[in-house]
């Protein structure tokens, strides 16, 4: 008896969402205090097991990054939010927890420290984590962080502080990954290292991973479940046909057209051209809900 509770224990504990969101709703106030009548997010349902992939798509300024200030417990809605089994709260520490997005937050110590340059941060990451310095070396040079490893890290630009917030969040291998927008401000060069890296990441490990960006491709390739924010509200989103434009730089000139593409279809265009430094533009044209 005792053997089966504690298979069944281990198993549960397995099986527990990483992420769990239930029965959001959110409102700002008025002036007077009371809540205005239409909700600006309604959720029923977001939950995370360990391997679980799960993409957010949204238009800029419906309400994406809101959903992560939930997560990261910046703003209290009504429902139910947790990670790792527990209320989210911004004063608790996750060290299972790896975050890319805004850098001047600090989730659970998942944010960029000052009062160090860049150089010394990544010794001491290094150290805590042990991963080989190969690994380190092709993130470093991929990113292009060896070009400001002595600069302060309060002095980087925005670009370079997502820089070391990608690597700081990947090389730390956490159990669940939050990107909210993770590749806006990058150079095409770095923002097809990091989704090629995220690839290689989610094929050889259990990385659980919630993607949020208005970017389809990228949802494309790096999820199996999508979700779309619409009218503030989170609905299962099928991704099945695309529809896309390609532009070449730097007139940015129609290059060409792929009408109700299938999902292989798709990335392989997409393997081909992302990150090219010939595309100028890459413009999808809305998922379609045909087979």
């Amino acid at each position: 008896m005792l053997f089966i509770h504690n298979f069944v224990y281990r198993t549960m504990q397995i099986e527990s969402p990483l992420l769990e969101l239930r029965d959001i709703v959110f409102s700002y106030t008025e002036n007077n205090g009371k809540f205005k009548d239409k909700p600006l997010l309604e959720i029923d349902k977001l939950i995370l097991h360990p391997g679980d992939r799960v993409g957010v798509v949204g238009d800029n300024g419906s309400g994406k990054s809101t959903i992560v200030r939930f997560i990261l417990g910046l703003q209290t809605p009504k429902g139910t939010v947790k990670l790792f089994g527990k209320r989210a709260s911004w004063g608790n520490h996750y060290p299972q927890l790896g975050y890319i997005g805004d850098p001047s937050l600090c989730p659970g110590e998942t944010g960029l420290p000052t009062g160090v340059s860049v150089g010394e941060l990544i010794d001491g990451f290094k150290a805590i984590c042990g991963l080989e310095e190969r690994e380190y070396r092709d993130f470093e040079e991929g990113l292009g962080l060896n070009k400001f490893l002595g600069k302060g890290v309060s002095n980087l630009s925005n670009g370079e502080r997502k820089k070391l917030m990608i690597f700081l969040a990947l090389t730390k291998q956490p159990r669940l990954l939050i990107a909210d927008e993770a590749t806006d401000g990058l150079d095409d060069q770095s923002k097809a290292f990091v989704i090629e890296k995220l690839e290689m990441l989610l094929e050889n490990s259990i990385l659980s991973l919630l993607w949020i960006s208005h970017q389809y491709y990228e949802v494309a390739r790096l999820t199996d479940t999508v979700y779309k924010l619409t009218d503030g509200k989170l609905v299962s989103a099928d991704q099945k046909r695309f529809d896309c434009e390609i532009y070449t730089s730097p007139q940015e000139s129609f290059c060409g057209a792929y009408k109700n593409l299938s999902s292989k279809g798709w990335l392989e265009i997409v393997s081909k051209i992302y990150g090219s430094p010939e595309i100028s533009r890459f413009d999808i044209k809305g998922a379609r809900s045909h087979q």
